[in-house]
């Protein structure tokens, strides 16, 4: 018949890979033994004033003494499952404390100027798609429209996460991780943070995405059927536009690019990326205004009319919500690494 030890440490290792199961068995019990036999000491010492009583009892008692110097020793060590995951390593969470930092710093980033783009894209939809817009129609659309954004970046970018996190050789220092071998030498230099590197690769995927604007078919929204699957930005917009543009967003990418080469907060790049940023913000905002439309005409009339006029001003307004918020989280990472 199997002793409690017995079937404490078969419930152990039966969750654990059949490789690891004969050694960890074998420092399971000699832990137990070991731990058991403290036990019976402290047990026999406590008796030591109590030699008078007779054999039979004291047989009895050394048996009891065993069995409940057993049973406390396996309290001790507790749930058989805990103590396999202990043994086992396994991670038993989705973003692990490490990453976590860089998680959350990036999401608090992020998501405001997901939930403003998309703000604007699904207002713009709503006028384009529906024959007679209404102010309630277009209230409900816009908070579809961020809800669902919100919720599509909160999951791709902790996806992206979890992924580098758990394709990371145990050992080996994930690209997130925040937490470093720690060197006098790094007081007397600024923190290198990952964190840092971490929003300029995010910035850069953006940055990618905003440069491909212009030529997006409208089947990428599955409206093509509105304008024959033509371009969603308007082709009327004169050309000098789309190029200022285009060399805006790469100046943008150069500065995220000096970012990933040289993270030390550096005030010179600082000043430059808030007025590049500052200077996209203003470039966007006369290109706004300056066209009749900025969508497709087949998509959204350029009649001037209350559609038109809104989607103009709500563009606007997405983008300086968009400008107001970067500039406030470059301040606020460059104080960080400053630190």
């Amino acid at each position: 018949m199997r002793t409690l030890t017995d079937r404490y440490i078969a419930e152990v290792v039966r969750r654990l890979p059949e490789d690891q199961r004969e050694d960890i068995a074998t420092e399971i019990a000699g832990t137990i033994e070991d731990m058991v036999a403290a036990e019976r000491e402290d047990h026999e010492h406590d008796d030591n004033q109590n030699h008078d009583d007779d054999n039979a009892a004291a047989t009895g008692g050394a048996a009891d003494a065993e069995v409940d110097a057993e049973r406390l020793v396996l309290k001790r060590l507790g749930d058989p499952a805990a103590l396999a995951r202990r043994y086992s390593g396994a991670r038993q969470y989705l973003i692990g404390p490490d990453v976590y930092p860089v998680w959350a710093h990036v999401l608090r980033w992020l998501l405001p100027i997901a939930g403003a783009f998309s703000a604007s894209v699904g207002g713009i939809l709503y006028a384009s798609t529906t024959p007679d817009p209404q102010l309630g129609g277009l209230i409900g659309e816009v908070i579809s429209s961020v809800a669902g954004a919100l919720l599509w970046v909160f999951a791709a970018w902790t996806l992206v996460v979890v992924i580098v996190e758990r394709t990371t050789p145990e050992g080996a220092r994930s690209p997130f991780d925040v937490t470093s071998s720690w060197d006098p030498d790094r007081l007397e230099a600024a923190p290198d943070r990952p964190e840092t590197r971490a929003n300029a690769v995010v910035s850069l995927v953006l940055l990618a995405i905003f440069a491909a604007l212009p030529f997006i078919p409208s089947t990428f929204l599955y409206i093509g059927h509105l304008n024959g699957g033509e371009r969603l930005v308007n082709p009327a917009i004169p050309t000098p536009w789309i190029v200022g543009y285009l060399l805006l967003i790469g100046v943008l990418a150069l500065i995220q690019v000096w970012l990933l080469l040289r993270p030390a907060p550096q005030p010179g790049r600082l000043a430059v990326e808030v007025s590049v940023d500052v200077v996209f913000g203003v470039f966007l905002t006369a290109l706004a205004l300056s066209q009749d439309s900025l969508i497709h005409p087949e998509l959204v009339p350029a009649d001037g009319g209350t559609v038109t006029t809104a989607i103009r001003w709500s563009v606007v307004v997405a983008i300086w919500a968009i400008v107001i918020w970067d500039q406030f989280e470059t301040v606020r990472a460059y104080r960080r690494a400053g630190r």
